[in-house]
């Protein structure tokens, strides 16, 4: 079969072709045994088909017979794209398995046409993707994006804290109250630096598992008062209110040194994005066997292009980076990273009426087998 009738055009072409004949076939027999049955059984002035005669004879026989052959043939082609439609579905299968990072699976097509050349073009991305992640290009690349990254936010604050203290060393007209104010924007700048350090140890621990902390049980609500009260001088600076709507008593089972960590750093972006409106809304509530908290900013919006992108490290957005707000662009990686290692999930949600931030935690925490085999209480 030469390569153009092998191609999905003409295939359709000829599955077409097949559903007209198959079509015609079934219509000219249901013509025939029509024509049988009146000949041989019927007579006219007792015909029971008389009103199908009559119908027959007002629209035209060619307009009858095209009544029954044009959706016979839509039937037909239906039934013969069966084999293509499944074809679709291991395609579209295949690159789902591949987006979730899945590089082992084949799929097998043998059409011998365009879709068994897709099948090959896939399984081929999917061998390449395999043996790079093998390799470690992608952790290569990532590695250098992370020191790319790193070397910027590390240069601004320390170029800063250099800058501020070569005037108070060098500049001997220097007023004692230019020097003390230099000198507490150096430390500002330091002190920043110090934040951005230990930001990037913990997502080191984080990321390697350096923080073995058994989960215990806690109750969620309790943590969140606790931290509402802590948070108070924050949110009232910025002119904001803490509405709380907790649940009580919402135990789970987690590390609260870490969790803390976690809604802390909701808050602060809480307070941070939501100058413009009155009130931050923290909310805990129990859904199944979840439980769900939520802090709600009503300030500036995030844009949908920004969104997916939130709980990136280093996310360079707008509202990532802005150094007067005090934001490293680490933070919700972080708390995205304490979130799935309590087996549980955190997202975003901002329109031009608030912006909420969710975490969603199971009661019970599944357990694990460790290197003996034995069930153990997850760790973090």
């Amino acid at each position: 079969m030469s390569k153009g009738m092998r191609s999905f055009r003409a295939r359709m072409i000829l599955l077409l072709g097949l559903s007209m004949l198959f079509s015609g076939i079934v219509t000219y027999a249901l013509y025939k045994a029509l024509q049988f049955y009146y000949l041989s059984d019927v007579r006219y002035e007792d015909d029971t088909l008389a009103n199908l005669r009559h119908f027959i004879r007002s629209i035209g026989d060619l307009n009858f017979f095209l009544i029954i052959y044009v959706p016979l043939t839509i039937a037909f082609f239906y039934l013969l794209m069966a084999p293509y439609v499944s074809y679709f579905k291991k395609i579209s299968a295949s690159i789902r398995r591949l987006a979730e990072g899945d590089f082992t699976s084949r799929i097998e097509i043998r059409s011998r046409d365009e879709f068994q050349s897709i099948a090959e073009d896939i399984n081929l991305t999917s061998e390449k993707l395999k043996q790079a992640v093998e390799r470690g290009d992608f952790a290569e690349s990532s590695k250098d994006q992370l020191v790319l990254n790193l070397a910027h936010d590390l240069r601004t604050p320390l170029t800063s804290v250099i800058g501020y203290l070569d005037y108070v060393l060098n500049d001997k007209d220097l007023s004692p109250e230019k020097s003390r104010h230099y000198t507490t924007i150096a430390y500002a700048k330091a002190h920043r630096l110090e934040t951005l350090i230990n930001e990037l140890f913990e997502v080191t621990q984080l990321n390697y598992g350096l923080l073995p902390i058994e989960a215990e049980e806690l109750d969620l609500a309790e943590l969140l008062a606790q931290l509402s009260e802590e948070m108070y001088p924050v949110f009232d600076k910025n002119g904001l209110t803490a509405r709380l709507d907790l649940f009580q008593p919402l135990r789970v089972q987690g590390n609260g040194e870490l969790l803390a960590r976690v809604f802390e750093n909701l808050a602060m972006n809480a307070a941070r994005y939501g100058r413009d409106g009155r009130y931050v809304e923290i909310r805990c509530l129990l859904e199944g066997e979840e439980a769900v908290v939520q802090f709600i900013n009503y300030g500036s919006s995030i844009s949908p292009e920004d969104q997916p992108h939130l709980f990136e490290m280093f996310y360079t957005g707008d509202k990532a980076r802005q150094s007067d707000s005090g934001g490293t662009g680490i933070g919700l990686f972080i708390a995205k990273n304490i979130v799935e290692r309590h087996q549980g999930t955190i997202s975003a949600y901002s329109d031009v009426i608030r912006t909420c931030f969710e975490v969603r935690l199971p009661l019970r925490m599944r357990l694990k087998e460790d290197g003996s085999g034995a069930a153990s209480a997850a760790k973090l």
